[in-house]
């Protein structure tokens, strides 16, 4: 499996960077423009989570993005040293079956369109930190 690591500093002002770097990897990828635009959002949107939520807007922390690929697909993780979600059914529950914006929980849309984009999300948190992980598998004859 190839792997790239980015990282950049706890910042909101820096994230687009992040997405300009995803975007720019899944352009080489056996992906279709808009799964490559959905992994460029879900990774700014986990990022800014981790800004936002993890590192409460601290500016001092590091939000970390490895890529992994293999000629199955892509696995994409998304690491903080912040505080942890405190409700990681979030992720699994109502956000992925929901069947419009408007049926989505206050605060909801960022890990809609994080769970829209993957194939599958996994979320861990531990004394090493957290990571949330987004799965894109590559369609059969691409």
């Amino acid at each position: 499996m190839d792997t790239i690591e980015l990282s950049i500093a706890s910042r909101l002002e820096l994230v687009h960077l992040m997405g300009l770097a995803v975007r720019g990897i899944c352009g080489g990828l056996p992906l279709t423009p808009d799964e490559s635009d959905a992994m460029e959002l879900a990774v700014c949107e986990a990022v800014n989570n981790s800004i936002k939520h993890a590192y409460a807007g601290r500016p001092d922390g590091v939000v970390r993005v490895t890529l992994a690929v293999d000629g199955t697909g892509l696995v994409l993780c998304v690491y903080d040293k912040g505080t942890p979600l405190e409700d990681r059914q979030k992720l699994n529950n109502d956000l992925a079956v929901a069947r419009s914006i408007d049926e989505l929980p206050e605060g909801g849309m960022g890990l809609f369109l994080i769970r829209n984009a993957a194939d599958s999300v996994g979320y861990k948190a531990g004394e090493q930190g957290n990571v949330l992980v987004l799965r894109k598998a590559f369609r059969k004859g691409s």
